[in-house]
C-alpha cells in the first residue's frame, strides 16, 4: 500500500492553523505521517502544534527551527524528512476537502508512472468566504484552465517552459518521494512550488485533476495574499500578461531555467536533455 507523508510548515499561524489541522484529520485516506516544521513561531503556534501531535489519530513529527530559515528553505527541511512514498506539501492557513488525499492517491494508483499530481481549488477570504480571486479569470488565450489536464496528458514536457500563472501552489500538488533527491536542494529566491513543477514535469507523467480540493484561504500574511489584497484583479492580470511575455528574458528567469537544466542533467536525465535544450533556446526568443 501507498504510503503518505504530508509535509505541513508553519510560521505564527495561530490565527487559521486549527480548522488547517482539522481537515486533515477529518481526511477520508488519512495520512501515514504528519512532519511539521516550525520556523521559529513567537505566537501560540507550537502549542497549537503539540496539541495537535499529542491527540491526533496519525503519527506527527514536529521539528522547530531555532533560528528562521523562510518558507522555501523550511519547506525543503520538511520534504527532506518525510519518509512516506507520496509526499503532500501543505500550508498552515488552508483547509483541505476531505477527499484530497484519496482523490490524488488514486490517480497515482492508477498509474504507476506518474510522479506529479496537481488539482484545482476555491480562493477564500480570511473568513473562509468566496473569494472572487484569479482563478475566475483563467481561460484567456495564453490560459485555458479547462485544456490544463489535457495539456499535462499528452506533453509533461510543456511544463517546463509554460508561463501559466499560479493555478496551483505546494498545497495543490503531490509527488513521489523517490524525487526528493532531485528537488533537493531548492533553487534560492524561487518558490518551492515552482521549481517542483517545472523540475518535475519533464521527466515524469504530471495529472492535473478537475476537483477542487483546497480552500486556498488569501488573506494579508500569506505569501500570495499579499500581492491578491493589495491590488485589483484587473492589474494583477494585465501584470501576469506582462511578466509571462518576458518569462524568459530576465536575467532571474534565465538562471531560473539554467539551474533546472544542471540538475537534470547532474541527476543524468540524458534522453530528454537535448530537447529541454531546444525549448529553452526557441523559448527566450518567442517571449
Amino acid at each position: 500500500m501507498t504510503t503518505v507523508s504530508i509535509a505541513l510548515c508553519t510560521y505564527n499561524g495561530e490565527r487559521y492553523l486549527k480548522a488547517q489541522l482539522a481537515s486533515l484529520i477529518e481526511q477520508s485516506h488519512r495520512p501515514d505521517e504528519v512532519v511539521i516544521c516550525d520556523d521559529d513561531s513567537s505566537d501560540t503556534t507550537l502549542g497549537v502544534l503539540q496539541t495537535f501531535a499529542d491527540t491526533a489519530p496519525f503519527k506527527v513529527r514536529l521539528f522547530r527551527n531555532h533560528k528562521n530559515l523562510g518558507y522555501v528553505k523550511n519547506f525543503e527541511k520538511a520534504v527532506s524528512l518525510c519518509q512516506g512514498d507520496v509526499i503532500f506539501m501543505c500550508d498552515q492557513d488552508d483547509v483541505w476537502h476531505p477527499q484530497k488525499i484519496e482523490q490524488c492517491l488514486a490517480a497515482f494508483d492508477a498509474e504507476p508512472s506518474v510522479g506529479l499530481v496537481l488539482h484545482y481549488f476555491n480562493w477564500v477570504g480570511a473568513d473562509g468566504s468566496p473569494y472572487p480571486g484569479p482563478v475566475d479569470v483563467y481561460g484567456t488565450e495564453r490560459v485555458d484552465a479547462q485544456a490544463l489536464p489535457e495539456v499535462f496528458r499528452k506533453s509533461s514536457i510543456e511544463v517546463f517552459i509554460t508561463p501559466y500563472p499560479r493555478a496551483w501552489c505546494g498545497c495543490m500538488m503531490a509527488f513521489r518521494s523517490q524525487f526528493v533527491g532531485l528537488i533537493v536542494p531548492i533553487f534560492p529566491g524561487k518558490g518551492h512550488d515552482d521549481w517542483i513543477l517545472k523540475l518535475l514535469g519533464p521527466i515524469t507523467e504530471v495529472r492535473f485533476l478537475t476537483e477542487r480540493l483546497v480552500n486556498y484561504r488569501i488573506h494579508g500574511q500569506n505569501v500570495n495574499g499579499r500581492d491578491v489584497t493589495r491590488r485589483t484583479m484587473g492589474y494583477r492580470w494585465k501584470r501576469f500578461l506582462y511578466k509571462s511575455k518576458r518569462a524568459l528574458r530576465g536575467h532571474s528567469k534565465r538562471g531560473f531555467y539554467k539551474h533546472l537544466l544542471m540538475r537534470l542533467q547532474h541527476a543524468g536525465v540524458v534522453s530528454i536533455y537535448p530537447r529541454l535544450v531546444q525549448i529553452y533556446r526557441s523559448h527566450t526568443k518567442l517571449f
